[in-house]
């Protein structure tokens, strides 16, 4: 792996950054509990069973909510990983993070839209597209980070950047396949990302870098 020098001036610590992205990830986490949308309980006095009601009503809610928190938790994770690698980041690199984050924090918005409207294709399309946009960023990241590895990571070596890409395409791979099934249309298409951690621990145990030093 080569790449250019990075001058003094370019270079960014990588602690700053790992704060900062903890800290949108936890709020854009927390914030997914406000897409499960409870009617006021004025409007449930003319039922025998209103939890009942309530809870049925929200169970679309809760399916966007509990794979909008696998998701972010998972792409959580690979932030990690990619930090714990880094010497530092590049002006490139902060961009990269940066417009991450942006569709990270989108991330409660069309989960909201999604839940609400189950059964509006574009509501989906809204939230897949926005997971694609994320899982491309991660792949654009680790195509940057393989281009500069010598200043970058010099000491994560090919075999783990091309596990780490083939571990980015999971999540656009799904959106592609979860927006196909909406267009068709078929509600409940974002059920499809409940495959990834799935996918990745299949990943994971056919993975040869796994074993190499520093793992």
């Amino acid at each position: 792996m080569t790449g250019l020098p990075v001058h003094p001036h370019h270079i960014i610590p990588k602690e700053r950054i790992a704060t900062l992205i903890d800290g949108v990830y936890a709020i854009a986490l927390t914030l997914l509990v406000t897409t499960i949308s409870v009617p006021p309980k004025y409007l449930q006095t003319e039922y025998v069973a209103p939890v009942q009601e309530i809870v049925t009503g929200v169970l679309p809610d809760l399916l966007h909510y509990f794979i909008a928190f696998i998701i972010l938790a998972l792409f959580w994770y690979f932030e990690h990983q990619r930090f714990r690698h880094l010497q530092h980041l590049d002006r490139p690199l902060l961009c990269f993070n940066i417009a991450s984050l942006a569709f990270v924090c989108l991330i409660p918005f069309t989960t909201n839209v999604a839940g609400d409207f189950p059964y509006d294709t574009l509501g989906a399309i809204l939230f897949e597209l926005n997971i694609f946009l994320i899982g491309m960023i991660a792949f654009a990241q680790w195509i940057y980070i393989m281009s500069r590895g010598s200043t970058l990571a010099p000491h994560l070596d090919a075999l783990w950047i091309r596990r780490e890409l083939q571990w980015a395409l999971v999540f656009p791979s799904l959106a592609v396949i979860g927006i196909a099934i909406a267009i068709i249309p078929q509600p409940g298409s974002s059920a499809i990302f409940l495959l990834a951690p799935f996918i990745m621990a299949v990943l994971f145990w056919k993975d040869p870098a796994k074993m190499a030093p520093g793992t």
